[in-house]
C-alpha cells in the first residue's frame, strides 16, 4: 500500500506596530542537511493511500459536509515534538519495521540581546548607556533551526539582524527583535528601551573662610559642586599640581597635604555612564609644609585622557618625600581595607572594574594630625591622596562577516575568492588595540586592517584575535569552504551522427540536451547563445537547426554562488 502525506503553506504577512518585515514569512515544511522532515504543527496535513503504485492515492480524512466543493478536510498534529508512522516494507517478514518519523515544530525560537560598552545605569524606568554602545542578538532553535533574526530601531520597518550594531549617537532608542525558524514560526517581539548620554557633567569649585584674591590658608574651605542633566553625576575627581587624581564624593579637599608655594587644583566630574566633564583648573598659593606622594605603574598601562586602564599583571609603587624632616611611613589601602604599611610595589586587584587605591605619608615631625590606621578624621580629610585605577582583565569582543557571494547548506557556509572577511571587535574598557588572524593550522597571526578575500579552495578554518590596549587577548573560531570552481557542463545530441570522411554530420531536426553537476553547492541556472547571438536561458532541448549548416552554440553554467563555466559546442547539419 502507498502513502503519501501532503502538507499545504499559509502566507502569514506580520504585522507589529506597523512594522514590516523585509520578507513574507510562510508557514511551510523543512528537510534538513540529515533528512529529517520537519512539520509546522499549524499547518494541515493530507494523507493519501494506495494499494499500488499505479492506482491513483485516495486521500483519507474527516469529511466537512458544510464545504460542498471540498468535503474531505484535512487533519493537524495534536502536539509538538516527534511522530511516528510504524510499517513494514516486506509482506512475508512482518518482524522487520520502520519508522517513519515527522517532526512537529510548534515553538518559536528564542532571541537574547547583550549590551556591552559600560555598565548601564537605571533611574526613573530609564536605562542610561555611554556613546559606542555594543549590541549584539543571539538566537536558538530547539527543533527545526534558526532562520532569520530582524530588528527594528525606533519602529522603523525590520531589517535583517547582521551581526553587532555600534549605537554612537546620543538619544533614546527603542530596539525590537524577534527570530524565525525553518518551518514558519515567529517568536513574540522582544524590546528594549535605553537612552545614548553623551554628555558630560559640570563642575564648580567653592572658596569659603581666609582668603584673599588667590592667596589662602590652611584653613581655608575648599570644596566641589557637580550638576548633570542626564543619567547623573557618578564620580567626581580632582587633582592638585602633579599628585595623581582623586575621587571627590562631598566634603572639603585636604589641603594639609600640601607644601608651601604655589599649586593648582584641576577637577573634574563622570556621569553614570561616564562620559567626562572638561578638566578645570583654579591656582592659589598655600603656606605649609607636608610630605610629597607619588604613584608609579610598573606593567601594562594605557591612559586615555585621564582615565588610566591596568591588567593582572600590573603593580602600583608609591614613592614619599618630604623637603624637611623626613618621611616617618606611607600607608596605603585597596578599596576601603584597613590601612597597611608599605614596603614593596603591590598588585592592584585582580578584579574586573573601577578601584580606590587611597594612601598617604607621615613625616618626623607629626604634623599630620591626630589619627589612626583605622581611617580617623584627621588622616580622612587632611592626609589622604586617593588615586583612582581601572583593571582591565577581559579582552575585546569579536564578531566576524561576509561581504559578497555567500551560500548556507545545512551546516556549512561556502564563499568564493570574491567574498570579502571582515573581521569586528570592540572593548569598553581599555579600547581596541589591534585585531589580527591566522589561516588553518598556522601559527603566523596577520595584522588585520580591512576586509579580506581566501582564495585557496577548500575548508578553512579561520582564527581571528582582538588585542585592548593592556594587551588582553581574545580569541574565536569560524568555519566555511572556498568554492571557486563552476559547474561542469554536459550534453547530449538526441541522435548519433553520420560520417562523410572524417568530418561528423547531425540531421537538422537533432535536439541538443544541456545539464550542469556542481560537487559543492549545485547549479543555479544554465544559458546558450548560437553562432555568437543572443544569450537565452536554457528551459529544454536545443532544437530547429537549418540543413548544411556549421554551428557554434556556447553554454555558460553559473552555480549559487555566481561561479560560471563556459564551453563551446561546434558541429554542422548535414543536408536532411
Amino acid at each position: 500500500m502507498k502513502i503519501k502525506i501532503l502538507s499545504t503553506l499559509i502566507l502569514l504577512p506580520i504585522l507589529l506596530f506597523s512594522q514590516k518585515l523585509p520578507v513574507e514569512i510562510e508557514k511551510t515544511s523543512y528537510v534538513d542537511t540529515n533528512n529529517r522532515y520537519f512539520h509546522n504543527l499549524y499547518l494541515p496535513v493530507y494523507l493519501y493511500l494506495s494499494f499500488s503504485a499505479d492506482v491513483p492515492p485516495t486521500q483519507i480524512s474527516t469529511k466537512d459536509y458544510s464545504n460542498k466543493k471540498n468535503p474531505l478536510a484535512p487533519f493537524y498534529f495534536n502536539k509538538h515534538g516527534k511522530h511516528t508512522i510504524n510499517y513494514f516494507t516486506n509482506e512475508q517478514d512482518k518482524s522487520q519495521t520502520v519508522d517513519f518519523v515527522v517532526y512537529a515544530d510548534g515553538y518559536a525560537p528564542k532571541s537574547e540581546s547583550k549590551f556591552d560598552g559600560g555598565l548601564p545605569y537605571v533611574v526613573k524606568d530609564k536605562v542610561f548607556y555611554p556613546n559606542s554602545l555594543a549590541v549584539i542578538i543571539d538566537a536558538v532553535d530547539e527543533m527545526s533551526g534558526l532562520a532569520e533574526t530582524f530588528v527594528s530601531l525606533n519602529y522603523a520597518d525590520y531589517t535583517e539582524y547582521n551581526g553587532m550594531m555600534v549605537f554612537e549617537k546620543e538619544g533614546e532608542y527603542v530596539l525590537q527583535y524577534l527570530s524565525t525558524d525553518n518551518v514558519g514560526n515567529i517568536e513574540k517581539v522582544h524590546k528594549r528601551t535605553f537612552v545614548i548620554d553623551g554628555t558630560a557633567p559640570n563642575t564648580y569649585h567653592n572658596v569659603v573662610g581666609v582668603a584673599e584674591g588667590n592667596v589662602i590658608s590652611a584653613k581655608t574651605k575648599l570644596y566641589l559642586t557637580k550638576e548633570d542633566n542626564a543619567s547623573g553625576v557618578a564620580q567626581t575627581f580632582y587633582q592638585i599640581d602633579k599628585s595623581p587624581w582623586v575621587s571627590y564624593s562631598r566634603g572639603l579637599i585636604p589641603l594639609n597635604q600640601l607644601a608651601d608655594g604655589d599649586h593648582v587644583l584641576r577637577y573634574y566630574s563622570v556621569d553614570n555612564v561616564q562620559n567626562k566633564g572638561i578638566v578645570n583648573e583654579y591656582a592659589f598659593y598655600l603656606d605649609k609644609t607636608s610630605p610629597i606622594m607619588a604613584a608609579d605603574i610598573i606593567g601594562d598601562k594605557f591612559i586615555v585622557e585621564d582615565k588610566v586602564y591596568f591588567s593582572g599583571r600590573t603593580r602600583m609603587k608609591l614613592t614619599a618625600v618630604d623637603n624637611k624632616s623626613g618621611v616617618k611611613e606611607v600607608k596605603y589601602s585597596i578599596d576601603k581595607d584597613k590601612f597597611q604599611k608599605y614596603t614593596d610595589p603591590f598588585y592592584l586587584p585582580s578584579k574586573v572594574g573601577y578601584h580606590t587605591i587611597r594612601y598617604f605619608a607621615l613625616d618626623n615631625m607629626a604634623n599630620q594630625g591626630t589619627g589612626s590606621d583605622d581611617v580617623g578624621l584627621a588622616y580622612e580629610e587632611y592626609q589622604h591622596n586617593s588615586s583612582v585605577v581601572y583593571v582591565d582583565l577581559l579582552g575585546p569582543k569579536l564578531d566576524f562577516a561576509f561581504e559578497g557571494p555567500k551560500f548556507k547548506k545545512g551546516k556549512n557556509i561556502f564563499i568564493n575568492k570574491e567574498t570579502k572577511i571582515r573581521i569586528i571587535g570592540f572593548d569598553g574598557e581599555s579600547g581596541l588595540k589591534k585585531l589580527s588572524y591566522s589561516i588553518n593550522d598556522s601559527k603566523e597571526e596577520i595584522d588585520y586592517s580591512k576586509p579580506f578575500e581566501i582564495t585557496t579552495e577548500g575548508r578553512i578554518a579561520l582564527n581571528y584575535f582582538g588585542y585592548d590596549n593592556v594587551n588582553n587577548r581574545n580569541i574565536k573560531k569560524a568555519n566555511f569552504i572556498v568554492d571557486n570552481d563552476g559547474p561542469q557542463i554536459i550534453y547530449t545530441f538526441s541522435i548519433a551522427p553520420t560520417k562523410e570522411g572524417e568530418i561528423e554530420l547531425y540531421p537538422s531536426y537533432s535536439i541538443i540536451y544541456l545539464a550542469a553537476t556542481d560537487d559543492y553547492i549545485g547549479n543555479d541556472y544554465i544559458t546558450y547563445s548560437i553562432n555568437g547571438g543572443v544569450e537565452t536561458p536554457y528551459k529544454g532541448g536545443i532544437k530547429g537547426f537549418e540543413k548544411d549548416k556549421e554551428y557554434i552554440i556556447t553554454v555558460k553554467a553559473v552555480d549559487k554562488l555566481g561561479n560560471k563555466s563556459i564551453e563551446e559546442i561546434s558541429f554542422k547539419t548535414d543536408k536532411y
